[in-house]
């Protein structure tokens, strides 16, 4: 006899509340991972099960499948799409457990501008907020061998130009988690940093001091400047060859008035595998060695995570009106600079670091540029006067500061001083004109108030005559 299975049997010993037999439940458990909690969207075909939070089939995201022991759980109404659900017995532990799965897998993947991305955040901080936990404070564990998620995104992230310049469709992963992760620790700020240095990623590590989170400006600064934010310029770039050579240009916002006010100018960059700190700062008034107390100074250091280095190199300031006989207009935003190739070591000068050879559209008898007048380095310097143009006075001497190790120079384990081997520290009035940038009407300060410096390196013991052959 065959018993319609909708209809319960009279004296049947079976609990009212049994789970519904395999038969009933295999046709609908065959897409449906409850252990994971995860979207109910079938494996692709010929794919092997995965012990991974995150599958192929989170990229667009289902609507939520109720319990196949739910009352009205085939053909009911549809629910808010979401990426994995939780029932109300889940502890915040068990929640705290997925939600970092979760995370490993994202940055495994490194699903990088995929709108899956934001909407497996965009859960995560739903479902934490209902079992009162923060998301910020669970991305910010170091869950993953030691270190953040953050720090995996930025070591797995691609280095194209449309996430640098910000011109991609969607946010990438780095930002998405950044985003959830605000406000951040001192502890991820450092995690995110060693991150780019172990990259060498020194644009992504400029984009990230546009916020306030990695740079905050002094009290100061910030009066002065009117933001919250470092407004200054730094750009770098390696020197082809073994010598382990680099150039950074800077340009400074507002130098003569925050170095009156605030005292100091703190300028980090990356290069050669390491961080770099060039400091300009007032020597106090009560210390008793180096430069004299109230002199302006300018100070070269290696940052956390730095290899210990020789480093021979010199700052360059060059007088603006022995450039151009009057103020360029500014450049259009496709203007651009001669390839880094251009550059050529040389030894033409007892104290010249590098020369510049023409680009390939340049004209044969056009002479090479040099040191510091040419914009092959930074596509915000004026271009060179025309050829009717004439200087409005006889052009001043570059300053010209050498900051040399006498040791290796090694990351300070405690507050450095102005005169110790932890950095290099120098006096502006070391050099001819250096003591003039501290007047006001300096002829070595533009009329936008920016000071426009160029440090030139090369990693390696200092030679008597600092020639880089």
């Amino acid at each position: 006899m065959i018993i319609d299975a909708k209809h319960a049997l009279p004296n049947d010993p079976t609990p009212a509340d049994a789970p519904p037999s395999y038969e009933a439940v295999a046709p609908i458990r065959t897409d449906y991972r409850v252990e994971k909690n995860l979207p109910e969207d079938p494996p692709p075909s010929g794919s092997s099960s995965s012990s991974s939070h995150l599958g192929e089939s989170q990229l667009s995201p289902p609507p939520l499948v109720k319990s196949p022991s739910s009352p009205g759980a085939a053909g009911k109404g549809k629910g808010r799409a979401n990426w994995f659900t939780f029932g109300t017995s889940r502890t915040a532990r068990e929640v705290r457990t997925t939600v970092l799965g979760l995370m490993r897998d994202l940055v495994r993947e490194h699903l990088n501008q995929s709108p899956a991305a934001l909407g497996i955040l965009q859960s995560c901080s739903d479902v934490c907020a209902s079992h009162s936990l923060s998301l910020s404070r669970i991305l910010q564990e170091k869950s993953i061998e030691g270190h953040t998620p953050l720090y995996w995104a930025v070591v797995k992230r691609p280095q194209d130009e449309e996430y640098l310049d910000g011109t991609a469709s969607s946010p990438d992963l780095l930002t998405a988690l950044l985003t959830y992760s605000v406000p951040l620790t001192p502890v991820t700020i450092l995690d995110v940093r060693h991150a780019c240095l172990v990259t060498s990623d020194q644009r992504l590590f400029q984009r990230l001091r546009l916020s306030p989170e990695f740079s905050p400006v002094s009290a100061v600064d910030e009066m002065l400047l009117g933001g919250s934010i470092p407004p200054d310029d730094i750009e770098v770039e390696d020197v082809p060859g073994n010598e382990g050579a680099f150039a950074v240009n800077f340009e400074i916002v507002q130098f003569q008035k925050r170095m009156m006010v605030g005292k100091e100018i703190a300028l980090e960059f990356i290069a050669r595998g390491r961080l770099w700190c060039l400091r300009f700062s007032v020597a106090p008034m009560d210390q008793s060695s180096g430069p004299r107390p109230g002199s302006w100074c300018v100070s070269l250091s290696i940052l956390e995570n730095s290899p210990p280095t020789w480093i021979d190199s010199r700052l360059l300031v060059a007088e603006p009106s022995s450039v151009l006989a009057v103020s360029p207009p500014p450049l259009s935003s496709s203007t651009t600079s001669p390839p880094i190739s251009a550059i050529q070591p040389t030894s033409s000068s007892p104290f010249s670091f590098f020369s510049f050879s023409p680009s390939a559209s340049s004209s044969p008898s056009t002479p090479a540029p040099s040191s510091p007048y040419s914009p092959a380095l930074n596509k915000n310097r004026p271009t060179p006067p025309l050829p009717n143009q004439r200087p409005k006075h006889k052009p001043r001497p570059t300053i010209s500061l050498r900051l040399k190790s006498t040791n290796q120079l090694v990351v300070s384990t405690h507050r450095a001083g102005y005169y110790d081997s932890d950095r290099i520290t120098v006096s502006l009035e070391d050099s001819l004109m250096g003591a003039s940038l501290q007047y006001a009407g300096s002829s070595y300060i533009a009329p936008d108030e920016k000071l426009r410096a160029r440090l030139e390196a090369r990693l390696g013991k200092p030679e008597a005559e600092c020639v880089i052959m």
